[in-house]
This record gives structure tokens, C-alpha cells and sequence, in this order.
């Protein structure tokens, strides 16, 4: 289990579909910031441009969730903010982070 929380995760994640279209998230976390005996990370971010709009979006993914070969991921889960009358909900995990 890793514990120290000088490291970052990768993701990119494509949302709901929502008014006939999705929206791609891709970034990188904070670093991991303590939680119990595990660890979260922030996010924020803003989606790809599509039908010529964007939303933005932030968080904090779940803790972490340890894998067989030691490393670990996050799940991150939320809605997007309202545009053009609409929301956009997403629920992913993260790439590893060894």
C-alpha cells in the first residue's frame, strides 16, 4: 500500500450522455491529501468543447483502492456544472499511481 502522498493521478473519462452528446474530462489530480488511514486527491477541470459548449467540473475522488501488484486507483464521481440547460453525470477511476 502506498503511502506516501507526493504523487498524482492521470484521468480521462468520457460523461454521460445527456441533450443527444457526452463531453471528454481529462487531467490531472492533486496530490493525495490524508483521509483516515488512506488517502483522497482534488480535481477540477473543465470538459472538451461539444455541440459548442464546454462545463466544468471538481471534486474529490474516493479513497484510494489498492490493486494486486500494488498499485492503486480512485474513483471519481459527480455531475458537471449546468450549460445550455443541461448537466452531465460521470463515474470513473483514475489511472494508477505505483
Amino acid at each position: 500500500m502506498r503511502t506516501d502522498l507526493n504523487h498524482v493521478h492521470c484521468f480521462c473519462f468520457i460523461t454521460s450522455v445527456n441533450d443527444q452528446h457526452s463531453h471528454t474530462m481529462a487531467g490531472t489530480t492533486s496530490c493525495g491529501i490524508p483521509y483516515g488511514a488512506n488517502h483522497v486527491h482534488c480535481y477540477k477541470g473543465v470538459t472538451s468543447c461539444d455541440r459548442g459548449h464546454v462545463h466544468c467540473y471538481f471534486g474529490m475522488t474516493g479513497p484510494a483502492l489498492y490493486l494486486a501488484d500494488g498499485s492503486h486507483v480512485h474513483c471519481h464521481r459527480g455531475t458537471t456544472s449546468l450549460t445550455h440547460n443541461h448537466i452531465h453525470h460521470y463515474c470513473s477511476s483514475g489511472y494508477p499511481s505505483y
